[in-house]
């Protein structure tokens, strides 16, 4: 047997009677190190950010809040679903026309919450039935009392205030009618938070041919009586935006979400007008993520990275005892992960509200973080109190 250890001939560089064999070993890899550490360095960086800093974030890995839905179920399986895809809820009542109505869904809402305190929180709503006549303003205030008392973070107002309902002389009662004044300082002073949905998208006032994005002519197709196109008589988009201005400037201690965009969904730079104006002021992303998607991906992206402290992912998704559970839980995981996948990735995407394919916005992990959570705890006070987000914040 040959012993290839014993054969073999080691060759050394010679050396200086006073240069040991580590000397020429470490002169020779300070040489190397010179050549290859310029090629390698930047090798190293780029490789680091392509796995670490662009890493897309996973989809259950990041806590999320769905910032506006309707739940009114009292089943337990979408709660369920929620936890299951790290998501929580702010469910929202709506409606002013009707008490019995408003407190139909607080029952539902507080039951839900009394079964999972960490997954849902809610917001109630005031009626204007009797609006004008003597004793009003305290029947309110005393529900809202007692609502904030049994755990409403905050206040809606709904679309029907500016667009349906008229005073004894025939004038649309406006979201910024004095005689509110009186209720929105009492939220403000509740710390408490006021939900507007005042007005439409812009192509409510548009004929279903001409309006920007598909789930609107759905909607309007469906829903005549809120078509303001085929109502002309009625207040404009203008008219209604400049109402909830003007509450705005009535109230600065009142913090507003404004929600859908703040209806301003069909141009950033004009949302961003209200927000650089209204420090206020924040706006839910609601059913109208699709306007973003058709507006140009550099305009919205630098949009978001300079509000990202002032807008809430949101869906307006809702569910009722009587729904098909599983086609609603199968739309809203659906929109979820088209959402999630918009703003986290680049890639190229189309959406059934959207006529043409468009381009995810790729956002920052911190950005991401702020749209799908913090903000809302931020921006609600008293959602989920005993959270470790909200103890960190």
């Amino acid at each position: 047997m040959v012993n290839n250890e014993a054969n073999t001939q080691h060759v050394y560089p010679p050396s200086s009677s006073n240069q040991g064999l580590g000397a020429v070993y470490h002169h020779s890899f300070k040489s190397m190190k010179q050549i290859l550490l310029p090629i390698i360095l930047p090798a190293f960086v780029f490789a680091a950010q392509c796995c670490f800093i662009d890493k897309e974030p996973g989809f259950k890995d990041m806590p999320k809040i769905d910032a506006h839905v309707h739940i009114r179920t009292s089943k337990p399986e979408i709660m369920n679903f929620a936890q299951e895809e790290n998501f929580r809820f702010i469910t929202i009542c709506n409606r002013s026309d009707n008490r019995e109505f408003i407190d139909k869904q607080l029952v539902l809402a507080k039951l839900q919450q009394q079964q999972f305190p960490q997954t849902l929180a809610y917001l109630t709503a005031f009626s204007i039935e009797k609006f004008g006549e003597p004793g009003w303003e305290d029947d309110v205030l005393k529900l809202l009392q007692r609502d904030f008392e049994e755990g409403a973070i905050g206040v809606k107002v709904w679309k029907d205030i500016g667009m349906v309902f008229r005073d004894g002389s025939g004038n649309f009662i406006m979201p910024d009618d004095p005689r509110f004044d009186p209720v929105y300082q009492f939220i403000a002073d509740k710390n408490g938070i006021l939900m507007t949905h005042t007005g439409e998208p812009l192509n409510c006032w548009l004929p279903l041919d001409s309006m920007t994005v598909l789930s609107d002519q759905d909607y309007y197709k469906n829903n005549p009586q809120y078509h303001m196109f085929l109502h002309p008589g009625y207040p404009s988009h203008e008219q209604l935006i400049a109402a909830r201005d003007h509450v705005l400037e009535k109230h600065p201690d009142l913090r507003m979400v404004g929600a859908h965009l703040g209806s301003l969904e069909w141009s950033v730079d004009e949302l961003a007008k209200r927000l650089d104006r209204y420090p206020n002021f924040a706006v839910d992303m609601a059913a109208r993520i699709c306007h973003l998607q058709i507006q140009d991906r550099k305009k919205v992206k630098d949009f978001i990275v300079k509000y990202q402290d002032r807008l809430m992912y949101a869906t307006d998704f809702g569910i009722r005892d009587d729904s098909n559970y599983e086609a609603r839980v199968t739309d809203l995981k659906q929109r979820w992960h088209s959402d999630w996948d918009y703003f986290t990735t680049r890639k190229e995407m189309t959406s059934p509200s959207v006529r043409n394919s468009f381009s995810g916005l790729g956002l920052d992990n911190k950005i991401l973080e702020k749209i799908f959570y913090k903000n809302a705890l931020r921006w609600l006070p008293g959602v989920f109190q005993s959270t470790k987000e909200t103890n960190n914040e």
